[in-house]
Parts: C-alpha cells; sequence; structure tokens
C-alpha cells in the first residue's frame, strides 16, 4: 500500500510493477514504479507510472487499505 502524490492530492494505490524488465521498453525510465489507483465505490481505477519521488509507504494491510479507497472512506478503520 502506497500513498501516491499528485498536484497536491494522495491517493492510496498498490504498487503493481518495480521490475523495468517486466515493463514494455518505452516505459523502461529509472526510478519509476507502476501503481494502480482504485477508485471509489468499484467504478474501476488506473494504472500510473510515477516516479518513486512521489510515492510513500502507508501502514495499512491490503484489507484495509482496499476497504477505505473502495469506499470513499466512510468505513472508516477497523479499531477492532
Amino acid at each position: 500500500m502506497v500513498a501516491v502524490t499528485y498536484n497536491g492530492m494522495e491517493m492510496i494505490g498498490f504498487i503493481t510493477q518495480t521490475d523495468q524488465q517486466k515493463l514494455p521498453e518505452s516505459f523502461r525510465e529509472q526510478d519509476k514504479v507502476l501503481v494502480y489507483i482504485p477508485m471509489s465505490y468499484m467504478i474501476g481505477g488506473f494504472t500510473v507510472f510515477i516516479p518513486h519521488e512521489h510515492v510513500r509507504p502507508l501502514n495499512m494491510s491490503m484489507d484495509e487499505a482496499m476497504r477505505f479507497a473502495l469506499t470513499a472512506g466512510i468505513t472508516g478503520k477497523n479499531t477492532g
């Protein structure tokens, strides 16, 4: 789980690829990762190829991050 920063906004994302050799040749640039950003209410999502400096790790489980992102934060953090 990561937070992706773009134009001052932060979005929850999932790193899907860090191995440059597995990317199409036109995307093989240094210091970038492929991140999937889900949209709220399971409408879809999009994948971005973004520099590492715009990504920071989150202290959330995959379940917590998906629940939070897909419900637009309505569920909040599960505290017990």
